[in-house]
Protein backbone atom coordinates (compact mmCIF):
# COMPACT_ATOMS: atom_id res chain seq x y z
CA UNK A 1 0.00 0.00 0.00
CA UNK A 2 1.48 3.30 -0.67
CA UNK A 3 2.18 5.74 1.90
CA UNK A 4 -1.03 8.59 2.20
CA UNK A 5 1.37 11.58 1.73
CA UNK A 6 2.77 10.15 -1.52
CA UNK A 7 -1.08 9.40 -3.04
CA UNK A 8 -1.84 12.61 -2.72
CA UNK A 9 1.07 13.63 -5.21
CA UNK A 10 0.48 10.55 -7.53
CA UNK A 11 -2.31 9.90 -10.20
CA UNK A 12 -4.64 7.30 -9.38
CA UNK A 13 -3.11 4.56 -11.71
CA UNK A 14 0.21 4.40 -9.89
CA UNK A 15 -2.31 2.59 -6.82
CA UNK A 16 -2.38 -0.91 -8.51
CA UNK A 17 1.22 -1.21 -9.60
CA UNK A 18 3.13 -3.39 -7.34
CA UNK A 19 6.33 -2.04 -8.45
CA UNK A 20 5.55 1.14 -6.72
CA UNK A 21 3.92 -0.06 -3.75
CA UNK A 22 7.17 -1.54 -2.67
CA UNK A 23 9.42 1.36 -3.71
CA UNK A 24 7.49 3.40 -1.66
CA UNK A 25 7.30 1.36 1.36
CA UNK A 26 11.58 0.76 1.37
CA UNK A 27 11.49 4.68 0.65
CA UNK A 28 9.24 4.95 3.42
CA UNK A 29 11.59 3.13 5.94
CA UNK A 30 14.76 5.02 4.41
CA UNK A 31 13.36 8.48 4.99
CA UNK A 32 12.18 7.97 8.59
CA UNK A 33 15.93 6.10 9.07
CA UNK A 34 17.12 9.40 7.51
CA UNK A 35 15.25 11.46 10.09
CA UNK A 36 16.48 9.43 13.07
CA UNK A 37 19.99 9.87 12.19
CA UNK A 38 19.40 13.98 11.60
CA UNK A 39 17.62 14.06 15.01
CA UNK A 40 20.59 12.08 16.67
CA UNK A 41 23.25 13.84 14.99
CA UNK A 42 21.69 17.64 16.35
CA UNK A 43 21.65 16.15 19.67
CA UNK A 44 25.19 15.63 20.17
CA UNK A 45 25.61 19.33 19.34
CA UNK A 46 23.34 20.00 22.46
CA UNK A 47 25.37 18.95 25.96
CA UNK A 48 22.24 17.83 28.35
CA UNK A 49 20.74 15.21 24.75
CA UNK A 50 24.80 14.04 23.84
CA UNK A 51 25.39 10.31 24.49
CA UNK A 52 28.25 8.70 22.20
CA UNK A 53 29.67 12.31 21.43
CA UNK A 54 30.71 12.82 25.06
CA UNK A 55 34.47 12.11 24.58
CA UNK A 56 34.39 15.24 22.01
CA UNK A 57 33.10 17.54 24.51
CA UNK A 58 35.61 16.41 27.35
CA UNK A 59 38.30 16.42 24.66
CA UNK A 60 37.37 20.23 23.93
CA UNK A 61 37.34 20.98 27.70
CA UNK A 62 39.58 18.37 29.94
CA UNK A 63 41.97 17.22 26.66
CA UNK A 64 41.19 13.85 28.34
CA UNK A 65 38.18 11.57 28.81
CA UNK A 66 36.66 11.48 31.93
CA UNK A 67 35.25 8.54 34.32
CA UNK A 68 31.65 8.14 36.07
CA UNK A 69 28.57 8.36 34.59
CA UNK A 70 27.15 10.02 31.61
CA UNK A 71 25.08 12.75 34.06
CA UNK A 72 28.45 13.16 35.64
CA UNK A 73 30.58 13.71 32.66
CA UNK A 74 27.88 16.27 31.57
CA UNK A 75 27.79 17.84 35.17
CA UNK A 76 31.12 18.45 35.05
CA UNK A 77 31.18 19.72 31.30
CA UNK A 78 28.97 22.08 32.16
CA UNK A 79 31.09 23.50 35.21
CA UNK A 80 33.87 23.32 33.51
CA UNK A 81 32.21 26.02 30.96
CA UNK A 82 30.66 28.15 33.88
CA UNK A 83 34.21 28.41 35.09
CA UNK A 84 35.91 29.63 31.89
CA UNK A 85 33.37 33.06 31.76
CA UNK A 86 34.46 35.71 33.53
CA UNK A 87 32.55 36.78 36.60
CA UNK A 88 29.98 39.74 36.01
CA UNK A 89 26.59 40.13 36.74
CA UNK A 90 25.16 38.60 33.73
CA UNK A 91 26.74 35.09 34.58
CA UNK A 92 25.29 35.65 38.17
CA UNK A 93 21.78 35.92 37.48
CA UNK A 94 21.95 33.11 34.24
CA UNK A 95 23.42 30.92 37.57
CA UNK A 96 21.24 31.74 39.77
CA UNK A 97 18.26 31.31 37.19
CA UNK A 98 19.11 28.07 36.22
CA UNK A 99 18.61 26.87 40.30
CA UNK A 100 15.25 28.51 40.72
CA UNK A 101 13.18 31.67 39.89
CA UNK A 102 15.91 34.86 40.52
CA UNK A 103 14.33 38.02 41.99
CA UNK A 104 17.87 39.90 42.06
CA UNK A 105 21.52 39.80 42.70
CA UNK A 106 23.57 41.86 44.52
CA UNK A 107 27.02 42.39 45.58
CA UNK A 108 27.56 43.62 49.46
CA UNK A 109 31.35 44.98 48.39
CA UNK A 110 32.31 45.45 52.28
CA UNK A 111 31.34 42.21 53.28
CA UNK A 112 32.58 41.09 50.44
CA UNK A 113 29.37 39.04 49.78
CA UNK A 114 27.43 37.82 46.60
CA UNK A 115 23.53 37.79 47.93
CA UNK A 116 21.17 36.12 45.87
CA UNK A 117 17.06 36.73 46.20
CA UNK A 118 14.81 34.13 45.10
CA UNK A 119 10.66 34.07 45.03
CA UNK A 120 8.90 31.34 46.65
CA UNK A 121 6.46 30.59 43.47
CA UNK A 122 8.73 27.71 42.88
CA UNK A 123 11.44 25.98 45.04
CA UNK A 124 15.08 26.84 44.37
CA UNK A 125 18.44 24.36 44.59
CA UNK A 126 20.53 25.90 47.08
CA UNK A 127 23.10 22.83 47.23
CA UNK A 128 23.29 22.96 43.53
CA UNK A 129 23.73 26.79 43.32
CA UNK A 130 25.98 26.96 46.03
CA UNK A 131 28.37 24.18 44.69
CA UNK A 132 28.18 26.14 41.02
CA UNK A 133 29.40 29.72 42.93
CA UNK A 134 32.02 27.96 44.73
CA UNK A 135 33.08 26.64 41.26
CA UNK A 136 33.14 30.00 39.71
CA UNK A 137 33.85 32.29 42.69
CA UNK A 138 37.03 34.66 42.64
CA UNK A 139 39.48 35.20 45.34
CA UNK A 140 38.22 38.68 46.72
CA UNK A 141 34.59 37.44 46.99
CA UNK A 142 33.94 35.71 50.51
CA UNK A 143 30.70 33.63 50.30
CA UNK A 144 27.16 33.65 48.59
CA UNK A 145 23.94 34.56 50.85
CA UNK A 146 20.96 32.68 50.03
CA UNK A 147 17.57 34.41 50.61
CA UNK A 148 13.79 33.86 49.87
CA UNK A 149 11.12 36.23 49.66
CA UNK A 150 7.21 36.29 48.48
CA UNK A 151 6.88 38.20 45.46
CA UNK A 152 4.44 41.82 45.89
CA UNK A 153 2.06 42.47 43.44
CA UNK A 154 0.25 45.97 42.95
CA UNK A 155 -3.06 46.74 43.69
CA UNK A 156 -4.91 49.00 41.23
CA UNK A 157 -7.56 51.18 42.68
CA UNK A 158 -9.97 53.16 40.32
CA UNK A 159 -11.88 55.83 41.76
CA UNK A 160 -13.28 59.40 41.25
CA UNK A 161 -12.08 61.83 43.27
CA UNK A 162 -13.91 65.60 43.73
CA UNK A 163 -12.19 68.57 45.00
CA UNK A 164 -13.15 71.90 45.34
CA UNK A 165 -10.58 75.10 46.53
CA UNK A 166 -11.18 77.25 48.99
CA UNK A 167 -8.79 80.79 49.58
CA UNK A 168 -8.00 81.37 52.87
CA UNK A 169 -5.65 84.60 53.73
CA UNK A 170 -2.07 83.92 54.71
CA UNK A 171 -0.69 84.64 58.51
CA UNK A 172 1.63 87.14 58.55
CA UNK A 173 1.15 89.07 55.30
CA UNK A 174 -0.42 93.12 55.62
CA UNK A 175 -3.52 93.83 53.50
CA UNK A 176 -2.70 96.72 52.20
CA UNK A 177 -6.54 98.08 51.08
CA UNK A 178 -9.71 98.88 53.15
CA UNK A 179 -9.65 100.48 56.53
CA UNK A 180 -6.53 98.51 58.06
CA UNK A 181 -3.41 100.10 57.88
CA UNK A 182 -0.65 97.74 58.88
CA UNK A 183 -2.37 95.41 60.89
CA UNK A 184 -1.39 91.60 60.12
CA UNK A 185 -4.23 89.18 60.27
Amino acid sequence: MIPLRYREMLPPYWYEIDMADRHFSVFEKEMDDRLQTIDDLSNQFILRRSTWSLWIWEWMYFRKTQEGSDDERREAIRRKRWGDRPFKLPLLRELGNQHGKLISVSEDFLAKEIHFEFSLVQPFNMAGLQADFEYVRPVHIRRAVFSSAVPTQVINIKGTGYSHGVDFPICGFEVPFGGSNGRRY
